[in-house]
């Protein structure tokens, strides 16, 4: 499964232009952008996405909900230079047009 993910999201990025990414895992949002080698992935790993500039969010810590309204809030994120995510954690993504 994990090398057809990598190539999904390697042809998504192609068609819409954009390396950058949110991915979900069963705790964490991550934004960033997806770190292409040459700009292609034929060299991209097989287990794991690299990213740079990513954002990393607890989604327990994220948004706070009450009855009436949910406050999210970006600094209780940590930001790394570079992020390695195993592609079998990865729950959900979405390629985010800029």
């Amino acid at each position: 499964m994990s090398k057809h993910l990598i190539k999904s999201i390697g042809k998504i990025i192609e068609d819409s232009g954009s390396d950058k990414i949110t991915i979900f895992t069963g705790h964490l949002k991550i934004d960033g952008n997806v770190f292409q080698p040459e700009g292609r992935c034929e060299e991209c790993h097989d287990d794991f996405i690299t990213l740079e500039n990513a954002l990393v969010c607890r989604l327990n810590d994220y948004c706070t909900c009450d009855e009436d309204d949910c406050e999210c809030n970006d600094y209780v994120c940590f930001r790394y230079d570079w992020l390695n995510i195993a592609i079998d954690d990865i729950v959900a993504f979405s390629i985010v047009k800029e």
